[in-house]
């Protein structure tokens, strides 16, 4: 989502955003399948499925291109939150910290397929062990993710002229991962963790110069 708004609708580069999302979850969840909770992933996804639906028949009933600003905006500011914000919100664990975590996540993921970040500061305040906080919230992704997908096909928003590109994506997206893989140990994840927001909030700024007009 950070580049697919440039060429495609925000319709289609959610919907192809949500697919990749699916096929990286699985090769993740897959890798750390003894550590999976599934317990602690129920609650969000309770609240996540009816949410998602919701907002998804708001954002296919109204023209959301015209949102593209407002998904530059957002990046910026999901950016500069990613940056400056995160490690300072903490939350405890319970259902009304699920429901509020799984809305802003259903919502954000029907409109522009980015519905993420929440999600990782829920699950990492009710989740402390690493294995277990990486099986677990690539679990919930991996549910909601092609649940995404599921519904998008059925609204029309991923068709057939995009597998493709999508198998194309789906190729780059596991080999990176792979990639990234044999290197991770060797990278300093705070220098990265910068360098991956910053990327962000550039993306967003992109977006929205580039959108300014309509």
């Amino acid at each position: 989502m950070l580049f697919y708004p440039l060429w495609f609708s925000i319709a289609q580069s959610s919907a192809m955003s949500q697919f990749l999302c699916t096929v990286l979850c699985l090769s993740i969840v897959l890798r750390y399948r003894q550590h999976v909770n599934l317990k602690q992933c129920l609650l969000p996804i309770a609240f996540y499925f009816p949410i998602y639906f919701i907002a998804l028949q708001c954002a296919i009933s109204i023209n959301i291109d015209r949102l593209k600003p407002v998904l530059g905006v957002f990046l910026i500011l999901l950016s500069v939150f990613l940056l400056y914000g995160s490690d300072r919100i903490y939350i405890r664990q319970g259902v009304r910290s699920a429901m509020v975590c799984a809305l802003l996540s259903a919502v954000v993921d029907a409109f522009f397929g980015i519905g993420g970040p929440t999600m990782v500061v829920y699950f990492m305040a009710t989740i402390s062990d690493k294995r277990e906080y990486l099986g677990t919230i690539q679990s919930f992704f991996l549910v909601t993710s092609l649940y995404g997908t599921v519904m998008r096909i059925w609204k029309g928003q991923l068709t057939g002229n995009l597998i493709p590109l999508l198998l194309l994506a789906a190729v780059a997206l596991l080999l990176g991962s792979w990639i990234g893989g044999k290197f991770v140990e060797r990278i300093d994840a705070s220098r990265m963790k910068k360098i991956v927001y910053g990327l962000i909030g550039i993306a967003g700024f992109i977006t929205v110069v580039i959108n300014l007009g309509t």
